[in-house]
């Protein structure tokens, strides 16, 4: 039975492949489709073929139904072929299949028809069936005339146009939020959505979605609690049509969270982690690749070999990961101690000084640390110092806060963790706020982070108003007023060209090296043209594009 089959499968006459990327973003609704770009198989008096796949059903919302259709032009009969229609994993094996017979004629054109649970798709097995979040479909069809025929296959992508935004949203003086009033969220105009927040008339805390984007399709939103702890808690995700009532609850009161104000709210701020992802249609579709009387390598070989040996070592890497992990928990055969001034830390001076220049001088040269087996790090707090080993040991920076983050950007320039501290720049870079940046700007200023300090100083010229109108800035030039002085006078520094003759100004700065985190360099250039010098720079509006890797963020006068 198994050399029939195999022989079944090595006789197929037409051979379609379909991968569907970003599957989960489809906007298409139960008896609404997507369809895949058109074959055309030249051999059958050019006939044209085509998927179509409901990712909600077609008659049954629980299913993922899928079609081939050939539009029919007497080409070969339909009772001399057999066709069958898979969805595939990965690595090729087979998900789910229906058995290979006859397709059905209808209305000038024949199609066959297959299924299979949404849920198993899309939950259950997701990780097999949906790795990379791409669906594959595959279709192949027989001749059973037994005439001699040229195997020819075809392969095509669709690909949808997803972009996420994701940010850390904290609701200041929470306890005063009440029902019919709502807290937005900053952000830039015209990017991702606009985001409220508020509590109903049963006290239930309620987001609410307008997505910026009319050409949005489908968006989904997750949130995260983040406890005064900096423990993250997962509350879902959702998913929205924006034809819909776009709202987003907590699965907890305003009440709840202030009875329990020790472990949800600090210093009277709610805090959340959110990630808003959407979908405005296909960013491409395409016949990709055609094979005409040679052996596809998508049928002698698993589909994308290379990307399935790549899980594979990424496996080997989480499992070393965690071996790593276990050795730092348990302190496993450890050699030396870093005591703080409360707590002592077992470790291994090999991999201290695989990770840190500095740990290495004190366990290879004639320094205390090297006779007595114990550094002491008085300056460095117990939790700050966990961080650091656990990155250390794992590569793994987990429920970062803006708090920890800077005084971890500390720690690991001291000990010269070099990726430990692009990180935290990284960070410290995308979380920057008017509430925060007198601090980034501080420790840029005092570990002389040219980039760091610069990226501060540029959010404060963006956000001139909210920055240096705000109470923090008025306390922060008090106590460094040097620093101070030198942000606010960037406005009116050599490199700022003002002339009132051809009516242009900007700032212009070398381009930084792109970040190790994000692989994008800092912001490069303001350009304001056009405006008229004495037009104050609040009214006119803010643009952001992106030009190759670097994040260029302008303002323009509008035409």
């Amino acid at each position: 039975m198994a050399s029939s089959n195999a022989a079944a499968e090595s006789e197929a006459w037409l051979t379609f492949f379909w991968n569907i990327e970003n599957f989960s973003y489809c906007w298409q609704k139960k008896d609404e489709y997507i369809k895949s770009p058109t074959f055309v198989v030249e051999s059958i008096e050019s006939s044209n073929w085509r998927f179509q796949l409901n990712p909600r059903g077609f008659d049954d919302e629980n299913f993922i139904q899928y079609f081939v259709i050939r539009q029919w032009n007497n080409g070969v009969e339909v009772n001399r072929i057999e066709w069958e229609l898979a969805i595939l994993a990965e690595d090729g094996s087979v998900f789910a299949r229906n058995e290979r017979g006859r397709p059905i004629f209808h209305k000038n054109r024949i199609f066959l028809r297959a299924s299979a649970k949404r849920k198993d798709v899309t939950k259950t097995k997701r990780e097999a069936v949906l790795s990379r979040d791409t669906l594959r479909i595959r279709c192949k069809v027989w001749r059973t005339d037994g005439s001699t025929v040229t195997p020819s296959t075809f392969v095509a992508r669709t690909v949808l146009k997803v972009m996420t935004m994701k940010f850390l949203w904290d609701i200041e003086r929470f306890s005063s939020l009440e029902s019919g009033h709502k807290v937005p969220y900053v952000s830039w105009k015209g990017v991702g959505a606009n985001f409220n927040i508020g509590v109903d008339e049963e006290n239930n805390i309620m987001i609410f979605i307008e997505p910026f984007d009319k050409n949005t399709r489908f968006f989904t939103f997750q949130s995260y609690l983040i406890d005064t702890n900096g423990i993250k808690t997962d509350y879902g995700k959702r998913e929205f049509w924006p034809s819909e009532i776009n709202s987003y609850s907590l699965p907890f009161t305003k009440q709840i969270s202030l009875d329990e104000k020790t472990l949800y709210v600090k210093n009277d701020v709610l805090s959340l982690y959110c990630e808003y992802t959407w979908c405005d249609g296909i960013a491409s579709e395409a016949i990709e690749n055609f094979y005409v009387g040679i052996t596809s390598p998508l049928n002698r070989y698993p589909i994308m070999p290379t990307a399935h040996l790549a899980n594979a070592d990424v496996e080997k890497m989480v499992d070393l990961r965690k071996d790593f992990e276990c050795l730092y928990v348990e302190g496993i055969l450890s050699d030396v101690e870093l005591r703080t001034a409360t707590r002592t830390f077992p470790a291994h001076k090999a991999i201290l000084s695989s990770r840190s220049p500095v740990f290495l001088a004190m366990f290879t040269t004639d320094m205390k640390e090297k006779v007595q087996e114990c550094v002491d790090v008085p300056d460095v707090e117990d939790d700050i110092l966990r961080r650091m080993l656990l990155y250390v040991y794992t590569n793994a920076l987990e429920g970062l806060l803006q708090e920890s983050a800077l005084k971890l950007y500390a720690a690991a320039d001291k000990y010269e963790i070099v990726t430990l501290k692009s990180k935290c720049r990284s960070f410290l870079k995308r979380t920057l706020c008017p509430n925060n940046l007198c601090d980034v700007l501080v420790l840029g200023d005092m570990h002389a982070d040219d980039d760091l300090k610069a990226a501060a100083q540029e959010y404060a010229l963006e956000h001139e108003r909210d920055v240096f109108c705000s109470d923090v800035w008025k306390a922060f030039t008090k106590t460094n007023h040097v620093l101070a002085a030198e942000t606010m006078l960037l406005k009116w520094n050599i490199n700022y060209i003002w002339s009132c003759n051809t009516g242009t100004r900007g700032i212009h700065k070398k381009q930084n090296a792109p970040d190790e985190e994000t692989g994008r360099g800092t912001v490069t250039e303001w350009n304001d043209s056009r405006a008229h010098c004495a037009e104050p720079r609040e009214n006119r509006p803010m643009r952001a594009s992106r030009v190759g890797e670097t994040r260029v963020t302008s303002w323009q006068e509008e035409q």
